[in-house]
């Protein structure tokens, strides 16, 4: 009978000693990156929208309940809270690996290193430790197992009601969380420009367009390898205008070239890159526009009395019409400044999307300029933090404020939105930024956020452009043009290489 205690309180003890090492050696892992902990648990997919919270209730308990067991009178209670907060951790690695978007959560130390797998087989060891330490210090076997049902069921069910709550939160009420998702992209080409005015025109099935600021007639075609260059001169037809602003854009089986100043608009095949006039002399100015189908273009203009900027369509099947869609651009400081913006068109889903530069929202058409919705993008900025003034001598408009960018670039491509922006997100390392562009991407399909990638410098340069064929996005950095390869499914995460509770 005294053997069967001593084995009985030597085993108890031992379990115990386990579960202090552990909690202990967590929790100042934790404490001693923290920053690091903090940012992971930032990303979670089930924990980022209370990370602020859990970073400090998290280490605060580890330590807590490692101190509890120590002490006979208090081990008891100890035992059932770390059994609850072994169910918890085992949890979310069964959601982690079944339902959601993957993104690491550091342990620190050497449980970083786990694979999710053995992680979770780490944290279910632990719990059947639990359960024989609870059992052995208890007197009554049958209330002990159904008080430990019962912390199961409640476990079970918090993690549960976390994970549905955080995705709503990070979807819909937007706490400016990202999401990164290791594997998500990665380069691999790489090609050196011949100069740093260059920038994407467009696309075909399966090459690149770059074209020239400094020589606008001028046109670089790379291979989705980025190995093969040639290069071509657009022939214009009456190129006796004073160009001042021009745009080539390709949309096989045509290139356009466009400079709403004068204003005209060239329409020329691929084939053989001679150009003829498609509009001019209409009065129809424009600042920016992006190329609908063969027929149809998008536009912005200022209207004559109040010069704000408004968004249109050309229509030159039999003859050239203008369509306004006044109603489209939402002013909040002065209709100009406050709604600039980016243009974008989808051809696979015959969607234009119009972002913001200034304040966190874009806007759905369809391909007439009809509008489907209005969406945010992940940050807060709701308002155009903006001081625009008017010189009356020079009839100019200028800021009087920094420009408070919030969205540098975007491109799209099969209802998936892709933003550069300028914002740093909560628990996101300042060194990423010194380093790296931000990249989110959006499912315009769903009006959602998904995740974000990193788009890393080369020397002191950041990304300039960007735009995505098939599963690459190709960019320009400095002087360099590269690609990424990205995820097969943006929607979903593999769980490949990430490891942590």
């Amino acid at each position: 009978m005294k053997l069967k205690r001593n084995i009985k309180n030597l085993t108890l003890e031992l379990i115990c000693l386990l579960y202090v090492s552990l909690f202990v050696y967590a929790a100042v892992s934790k404490i001693l990156e923290f920053e690091n902990f903090q940012a992971q648990l930032g990303q979670s997919p089930i924990l980022g929208a209370y990370a602020g919270f859990l970073s400090y209730f998290v280490i605060i308990t580890e330590l807590v309940v490692a101190l509890l067991l120590v002490f006979s009178k208090t081990r008891i209670l100890a035992l059932y809270a770390a059994f609850e907060l072994m169910v918890l951790f085992t949890v979310y690695i069964i959601i982690i690996l079944n339902f959601s978007y993957t993104i690491p959560c550091s342990c620190g130390g050497v449980l970083e290193n786990m694979g999710w797998k053995e992680h979770l087989a780490f944290n279910i060891f632990f719990v059947f430790l639990a359960v024989i330490a609870t059992v052995l210090n208890s007197v009554h076997y049958n209330k002990t197992m159904l008080k430990l049902f019962v912390l199961t069921i409640s476990g079970s069910l918090i993690m549960s009601l976390l994970y549905f709550r955080s995705e709503n939160i990070i979807h819909k009420e937007n706490p400016f969380i990202r999401r990164f998702t290791p594997g998500s992209s990665k380069k691999i080409a790489e090609t050196k420009l011949h100069n740093n005015t260059l920038y994407i025109a467009g696309t075909d099935q399966n090459s690149i367009y770059i074209g020239d600021q400094r020589a606008p007639l001028h046109i670089f075609k790379y291979d989705s390898t980025l190995k093969v260059k040639k290069h071509y001169k657009i022939e214009l037809e009456n190129a006796g205008y004073s160009f001042r602003s021009v745009q080539v854009r390709i949309s096989p089986p045509y290139f356009f070239v466009m400079d709403g100043t004068v204003p005209i608009i060239y329409r020329g095949k691929i084939s053989d890159w001679k150009a003829e006039i498609l509009m001019k002399d209409s009065g129809y100015y424009f600042s920016k526009a992006v190329v609908i189908d063969s027929l149809k273009i998008a536009f912005r203009t200022q209207l004559e009395k109040s010069r704000e900027n408004a968004l249109g369509v050309f229509n030159f099947k039999n003859s050239l019409k203008s369509n306004l869609h006044q109603d489209l651009l939402q002013k909040q400081i002065d209709g100009f400044f406050d709604t600039d913006g980016m243009m974008n068109y989808d051809s696979e889903t015959k969607s234009f999307v119009y972002l913001y530069y200034y304040r966190n929202q874009f806007i759905v058409t369809d391909n007439n300029l009809k509008l489907r919705y209005r969406g945010n993008t992940i940050d807060t900025t709701k308002t155009a933090n903006l001081k625009p003034v008017f010189i009356k001598d020079k009839g100019q408009r200028k800021l009087s404020s920094p420009d408070n960018i919030v969205n540098k670039l975007s491109t799209i491509r099969d209802n998936f939105l892709f933003v550069n922006s300028s914002l740093r997100g909560r628990f996101e390392p300042k060194e990423m930024w010194d380093t790296a562009t931000i990249v989110d991407v959006y499912d315009t399909d769903l009006n959602s956020y998904l995740s974000s990638i990193y788009i890393y410098k080369v020397e002191e340069f950041k990304m300039k452009d960007m735009i995505v064929l098939g599963n690459n996005l190709y960019v320009i950095v400095g002087q360099n043009l590269q690609c990424y390869k990205l995820d097969k499914d943006l929607k979903t995460n593999q769980h490949k290489n990430i490891s942590g509770r």
